[in-house]
């Protein structure tokens, strides 16, 4: 059979492999919780992903789609997610993380990995701390600094080429087809990610409940909690308006971009949502959103961290719960810097002067995470479960 004819069967037969291959992915959610948000253009990308290759390797599988489609790395390279089966019935979503940029700031991995990092805390299969282990995994690299969001080209020099492509959108609507094609009825949902990853999370919720309407979803925020900037309503406004992830903000909510923050999102969500639960990582000081890409005081970041998310912890105390640790680390999922930009810096646009900044950033890890003695891979399994221990943790 030919490959178009393949394809062309994998439209009417999303779950039937033809040929021995895998069919084209396609996304047709029943009518969502959140169709409203769909239909403004969250879900423009869903059905429309065309995989133009897959690898496996050690038990990984490669998935790398055509740009035509529309995902797509900053710089015009192919985006493509991985994928490893686990021993358990559950799925875990992991959005990377590596910077955000913007017109004034440019901050960011703009290239797509082609290996699993799979020594990554959260990633480790190894790793007999790790409540993740046996998870199913799909593995999202993040390569346009847009936060798994944008949707917009920029020609910055005006020469008619494009210098900033920022597909976040299309690249996690496919790396969602993906996962649906793969693992069609898990258990359970766990999504997570690392700074611009966990500021990911915020909007990947609506997008994971297209592809899975009824199922439970944990969505662990790992130091993106969605802040803006402290005292400046306007700068928040002007990035979503620059990357075109205004219109993925519900109308039906008013208060989303309230104080010039995301996080009224959030508890839009969890409204909406009775399947949903948010676990949500931060150090009170975080380096790196509040002095590389807030630029704000640690003292104004902790304020803000603390109103913003002790309003959702009230609205939502049995479904919201926070691990909050003193100083100025920077996630908990990975483990070290490595796991945050990798090892090779030719990927990534620096602004003037970040590269001296970034010999200042401490990257925390499940295990050395601990608030009153527990670590945070402790309460995270707890979390997993919503068991005893998972509690509002803060030091």
């Amino acid at each position: 059979m030919s490959r178009l004819a393949c394809l062309s069967l994998a439209l009417l037969a999303v779950v039937a492999a033809c040929g021995g291959g895998d069919p084209e992915p396609k996304v047709t959610p029943k009518a969502s919780i959140y169709q409203d948000v769909l239909d403004q253009g969250a879900g423009k990308y869903l059905g429309k992903t065309r995989v133009s290759s897959r690898t496996d390797e050690d038990g990984v599988s490669r998935y790398q789609f055509d740009p035509a489609s529309g995902p797509v790395c900053m710089g015009g390279e192919p985006y493509g997610v991985m994928v490893r089966e686990g021993a358990s019935d559950d799925l875990f979503l992991f959005l990377q993380g590596g910077g955000a940029c913007w017109s004034t700031f440019c901050l960011a991995i703009t290239q797509a990995t082609e290996t699993l990092p799979a020594k990554l805390d959260a990633l480790n299969a190894q790793k007999p701390t790790n409540p993740l282990a046996a998870h199913d995994l799909v593995y999202f690299p993040y390569c346009d600094g847009s936060m798994f969001a944008g949707d917009a080209a920029h020609d910055d020099d005006g020469d008619g080429d494009i210098d900033r492509d920022q597909r976040g959108l299309a690249n996690l609507s496919a790396g969602l087809e993906v996962a649906k094609l793969r693992f069609p009825d898990p258990r359970r949902i766990v999504l997570a990610g690392s700074s611009g990853g966990g500021y990911g999370t915020i909007l990947a919720a609506i997008l994971v409940r297209a592809a899975y309407p009824d199922k439970p979803l944990l969505v662990v925020n790992d130091a993106g909690p969605g802040l803006g900037k402290p005292g400046d309503e306007a700068f928040l406004s002007g990035v979503l308006d620059e990357l075109n992830i205004r219109p993925l903000i519900p109308a039906a909510c008013p208060d989303c971009l309230a104080r010039g923050h995301v996080t009224g999102l959030i508890g839009y969500e969890l409204e909406r949502d009775p399947n949903l639960r948010v676990a949500m990582f931060s150090s009170y000081e975080d380096f790196v959103i509040s002095d590389v890409f807030l630029q704000v005081t640690p003292t104004a970041y902790h304020a803000a961290l603390l109103d913003e998310t002790s309003r959702l912890a009230a609205a939502h105390p049995e479904r919201l719960k926070r691990f909050f640790v003193a100083g100025a680390v920077h996630t908990t999922l990975l483990g070290g810097v490595d796991g945050l930009i990798g090892d090779d810096l030719k990927a990534v646009k620096l602004p003037p002067g970040a590269a001296a900044k970034l010999g200042d950033i401490k990257i925390g890890g499940m295990d050395t995470s601990v608030v009153r003695g527990v670590t945070f891979a402790t309460w995270l399994g707890a979390a997993l479960d919503d068991a005893a221990g998972w509690d509002d943790r803060l030091e």
